[in-house]
């Protein structure tokens, strides 16, 4: 992206995240860690966000929905990865999840939908996971489903180890699902796939399988 590109989209990004800082802020939350996200606080180098989440989630359920520019949208999503008793963030991500948006944005989206989501959940994320409209957007998704342990789940899973978008995910979730040993007979002859990030992602997952066979 040109930097005159990157200007006008920060411009767009201020103007739109105006109005959910506007009404953040008329709660009573400070906004100045809005959209910053620390993974490792690192004291005197990177400090952690101070974004009161908790007080914020019915204000970012509110705008999340009457949103477009998906920058803001993927800032208001990141700071939904909460859990809630009743399940009210989860089923505001699947509602954004199912809005049109590139596959970045569902990955975000589906990233903190696999954190929020509870039992009740599994279902309806199975079959978002299973839906190849939402190509590699929808690998968190996959990742999760052997937590599921149900039919519908390891199909998306067996499924999924051919599939370009979300094939290190599954494999990755297969082994968790099955075992190092029975997974490796589903991936094995994948080494040998048609597709180079099939293939690639096998003999990945292969060389994991025996170092964790090896050391068992």
């Amino acid at each position: 992206m040109e930097p005159e590109e990157r200007e006008r989209a920060h411009q767009a990004y201020l103007a739109d995240a105006a109005p959910v800082l506007a009404a953040l802020e008329a709660a009573g939350i400070d906004t100045r860690d809005f959209g910053r996200f620390v993974n490792r606080p690192f004291p005197g180098v990177i400090d952690s966000v101070h974004f009161d989440t908790a007080r914020a989630v019915p204000v970012l359920l509110d705008w999340l929905p009457r949103v477009s520019n998906e920058r803001v949208r993927e800032a208001l999503v990141r700071h939904l990865r909460v859990k809630t008793a009743d399940g009210r963030v989860a089923d505001a991500l699947i509602e954004e999840f199912r809005r049109p948006g590139s596959a970045a944005h569902k990955w975000a989206v589906a990233d903190s939908l696999a954190f929020a989501c509870g039992k009740r959940h599994f279902g309806t994320l199975t079959e978002l996971a299973s839906d190849k409209n939402h190509g590699s957007g929808r690998a968190p998704l996959v990742e999760m489903q052997w937590r599921a342990k149900t039919q519908a789940a390891d199909r998306v899973l067996l499924d999924g180890i051919t599939d370009p978008d979300v094939a290190l995910t599954a494999m990755s979730a297969l082994r968790r699902r099955l075992g190092s040993a029975a997974a490796r007979e589903h991936i094995a002859p994948l080494a040998h796939h048609g597709n180079d990030r099939v293939r690639t992602a096998a003999t990945q997952q292969l060389r994991r399988i025996s170092k964790k066979l090896t050391t068992s």
